[in-house]
């Protein structure tokens, strides 16, 4: 049986956010809310916290209203009134998708971009730019794995699936461990596998 210390750790672990990038929400989630997030950038979200007109508003009706939109916005996309002549085209040199074979299931966007996206996006950007892999390793300790499995807190497939962008080459390849390495690192959990296709394509330079 569990000690109160080790199920405390791993309700802390199922409940932590992770620093790199916002958990999505979902598109009728927003849309309800007065944003598209197929078309919202990061760049609008941030005038709304410039506005003095909103900023009253927030604090009137007890809201964050660019907290909203910022779990709306596409980091990827560009206001092109802000920033005309702008583009984030190309600006990375080679993205890993880094997946675990076991909880892959849980994140069906994901696995529908795997089994019908990637050729695509490897058609397009090369495996030079581009490359998905299962992950070889799991950041829990395998002891504490086998018990919250027993407990049927989890399952047995691991953490969710990963983007890693990094902006220069790496003879060999770029891989899970280099994840220091990684300019942006983006948690996929709720993505869609159009969003994040679009992403790629955005992104990463043609082969």
């Amino acid at each position: 049986m569990l000690s109160l210390t080790l199920l405390m750790v791993a309700v802390a672990l199922l409940q932590s956010t992770p620093v790199v990038a916002a958990q999505k929400v979902s598109e009728n989630w927003c849309l309800e809310r007065g944003f598209d997030p197929t078309n919202l950038s990061c760049d609008t979200c941030r005038l709304i916290d410039e506005s003095t007109t909103i900023q009253k508003l927030q604090q009137e009706q007890n809201i964050n209203i660019g907290e909203e939109c910022r779990q709306c916005c596409q980091f990827h996309k560009v206001n092109p009134v802000l920033h005309p002549d702008y583009s984030l085209r190309g600006k990375y040199k080679y993205a890993l998708l880094i997946y675990n074979e076991g909880s892959l299931g849980q994140f069906g966007e994901i696995k529908d971009f795997l089994e019908r996206d990637l050729s695509d996006v490897l058609s397009f950007k090369g495996e030079t730019r581009f490359k998905a892999v299962a992950s070889t390793k799991s950041s829990m300790d395998p002891e504490m794995r086998m018990q919250m499995m027993m407990m049927g807190i989890m399952n047995g497939g691991g953490g969710q699936p990963k983007l890693m962008l990094f902006d220069k080459h790496k003879k060999g390849g770029w891989s899970e461990e280099d994840e220091e390495e990684a300019v942006e690192i983006i948690k996929l959990r709720g993505w869609k596998r159009e969003d994040l296709k679009d992403m790629l394509m955005t992104l990463l330079p043609s082969a």
